[in-house]
């Protein structure tokens, strides 16, 4: 199969007329669509997928509105028209479908899918095809069970480690949804049809059985055996019903929760910041009153001035008055051995008396000293009134007064700032907040959480009740087995029917276990293959495929690999998506969107190399921040046969442009 065209009108982000042309050389089969997130990549992947299939799918696999599916802008304008129009070739012929849905005539403003009418065309080498055929038709060249492996979501890859997990019920839903590509319903739906016959046979059969004396106890435990049987899968079709119910509420109220997470970061950074707001007004209450208290004390810095001044003064003072002081008592000494030398009259030296010249001498040298004694007392008491000035003075200690209120300033309008700041944060908070209903998320969260027990506990009620049917079956199989060899009961129609209806289940269930191991057999060396070709570490062994379609990395010691990186994951979901294409079907077109978010340069540059090789068109919807298209294209740009660029035009309008 190979696309050969796409044409969309008013299709989600764009407004008016759209068109793609898909390379058809098999050297160069190759389409890059470029595009920020939020422009419009989806919207071509979901483009093909509603001309196709009639459905567009958003989170959680969930079918989008065709009143979503319109554009906003074109709607505005009054024009409700939405148009696909696919041009694809497959199994040697050409096919051209278009599909399209309009507002009713009647209708003003659509707001369901009522209020739409719809269309769908489809011609085969240029001849139409009945309207009641073209699904069908579509079915028999592109199943819509092979859809999800084709158009291909690459932040959906996830999904598929769920597979190695045995008891995992979105591992469950995937592996029924493999099994549907693989061909495998085919041969359960025959079961399930000899199942419903089988059961009729065995309530035909306790009919007969009353009619035959003797057996009317076994008849009648049969009887009570398929009631109770009866009983516990009406249970189990009701219990199911409910677990879809409650998942998709649980699903749409995710979406809600998820497209209010930005107002609850708003409701719980509000609360952080108005916190932070109420302690630095505490900060600046506290440093407003420390301020005051400086001031109250400044005028000790401005006498302290003029102390240092007169401390500086009388130090010196006090240093000169000291001298003083020092020769005073030198003096002392001199007139103390004078005075003795002129009592004795003799020299203390030689012994020798004292002549009357010298002793004239002696006595005007003693007046001398004892005029300056005389001011000794003066330079003690002024040296006593300089100590007592000086320490009178201590008691003001210098505190740098002003020093400490500049840095309390300096604080003060930091806090100022921050405060303004946080202002205009709070202020922005509350204007994402003003309007919504912030106790009606916290709700919404509240029933998110029960509706997630909610839905655990049916699945765990349906596997009882699972268990119980398997046990009640079995029950029925001895039961049936006791009348099997009675003689007079063994002419009877219904028993044969039984008999042949059971053996028949067994035959079915037998070929639907060796159809699974072929086809799980398959898949396992066509996945292992490609991961030997895209992953990067060639010590691996490979692959190990599991019940489930799980994929275990083998290392080279032939065990599992415990634990697997984010980019190792999706090179082995993509093995899978490989495994599984090739074995549902012949080589056909792949369109990938954003499938690199979790690998690195290499495994990127082995991936691209490798899909390529085995899709008739690799189709690529990537953003910056997966590619840089001027450089990392390098690997595969002999292969990309078209290039096309997304760009925004406003928030709910884009166009596309071939580069």
């Amino acid at each position: 199969m190979k696309l050969v065209s796409l044409t969309l009108l008013n299709f989600m982000p764009y407004k008016g007329e759209v068109h793609i042309q898909f390379p058809m050389e098999s050297d160069k089969n190759v389409l890059v669509i470029f595009g920020d997130n939020m422009r419009g990549k989806t919207s071509i992947l979901n483009g093909v997928r509603w001309v196709l299939y009639s459905k567009a799918l958003g989170r959680h696999s969930r079918e989008i509105k065709i009143t979503d599916i319109i554009n906003k802008e074109a709607a505005r304008k009054n024009d409700w028209r939405v148009e696909a129009h696919l041009k694809f070739e497959a199994n040697g012929n050409s096919y051209d479908l278009r599909r399209i849905a309009d507002r009713k005539s009647e209708t003003t403003t659509p707001t369901s899918k009522d209020d739409y009418r719809y269309e769908v065309h489809l011609r085969k080498n240029g001849e139409p095809i009945r309207g009641d055929l073209v699904e069908h038709e579509i079915n028999n060249v592109c199943p819509e069970a092979i859809s999800r492996f084709f158009l291909f979501d690459g932040e959906l890859l996830q999904e598929y480690e769920t597979l190695l997990i045995d008891d995992s019920q979105q591992g469950k839903q995937i592996k029924e949804s493999i099994e549907k590509v693989l061909g495998v319903p085919a041969l359960i739906n025959a079961r399930d049809d000899i199942r419903v016959i089988l059961k009729n046979a065995r309530k035909r059969q306790t009919v007969d059985l009353r009619q035959v004396e003797g057996l009317q106890a076994q008849a009648e435990r049969i009887e009570n055996i398929i009631a109770e049987i009866d009983s516990i899968e009406n249970d189990l079709s009701i219990l199911k019903a409910k677990v879809e119910e409650k998942e998709t509420e649980h699903d749409k109220l995710d979406d809600e929760v998820r497209a209010s997470h930005g107002l609850i970061e708003a409701q719980t950074s509000l609360a952080i910041k108005t916190s932070q707001r109420e302690e630095l007004e505490k900060r600046y209450e506290s440093l407003q009153d420390k301020r005051k208290s400086l001031i109250s004390m400044a005028w000790k810095d401005l006498i302290n001035v003029k102390l240092e001044t007169m401390r500086d003064s009388l130090t010196k003072e006090q240093d000169k008055v000291m001298e003083q002081i020092k020769k005073q008592s030198t003096l002392q000494v001199e007139m103390l051995n004078l005075q003795s030398l002129l009592k004795h009259d003799r020299c203390p030296t030689c012994d020798s008396e004292l002549r009357s010249e010298k002793r004239r001498e002696l006595m005007t040298k003693l007046d001398e000293y004892q005029n300056s004694m005389e001011d000794a007392q003066s330079w003690i008491d002024r040296n006593n009134d300089i100590t007592r000035d000086l320490s009178n003075m201590s008691g003001f200690r210098r505190e740098n007064i002003l020093s400490q209120l500049r840095s309390v300033d300096e604080d003060i309008t930091k806090i100022d700032f921050e405060a303004q700041k946080l202002e205009n944060e709070i202020e922005k908070d509350k204007q994402l907040i003003e309007g919504n209903d912030t106790s009606e998320i916290a709700r919404k969260r509240e029933r998110l959480k029960n509706l997630t027990k909610m839905i655990a506990d049916l699945k765990v009620r349906i596997e009882d009740q699972e268990e119980t049917l398997r046990a009640k079956n079995e029950e029925l199989k001895v039961a049936q087995k006791g009348i099997e060899g009675m003689t007079k009961n063994r002419m009877q129609r219904s028993t044969t029917k039984v008999s042949v209806c059971e053996s028949m289940e067994k035959l079915f269930d037998k070929g639907i276990e060796n159809l699974r191991d072929r086809l799980r057999s398959k898949v396992g060396d066509l996945a292992n293959e490609a991961f030997s070709a895209m992953s990067t570490q060639k010590n691996y062994q490979g692959l190990e495929i599991n019940e489930n379609y799980g994929l275990n990395i083998i290392d080279g010691g032939g065990r599992p690999v415990p634990v697997r990186s984010a980019g190792a994951e999706q090179i082995v979901a993509l093995s899978l998506i490989d495994g599984l294409n090739r074995t549902g079907r012949a080589a056909g077109p792949v369109l990938m969107d954003t499938p690199f978010g979790r690998l690195d340069l290499k495994h990127r540059d082995n991936v691209l190399e490798y899909l390529p090789k085995v899709t008739s068109q690799f189709i690529l919807l990537v953003h910056s921040g997966e590619i840089r298209p001027e450089t990392d294209l390098d690997v595969i740009s002999h292969r990309i046969g078209g290039f096309y660029r997304i760009k925004e035009v406003s928030d709910s309008e884009s166009r596309l442009e071939r580069e």
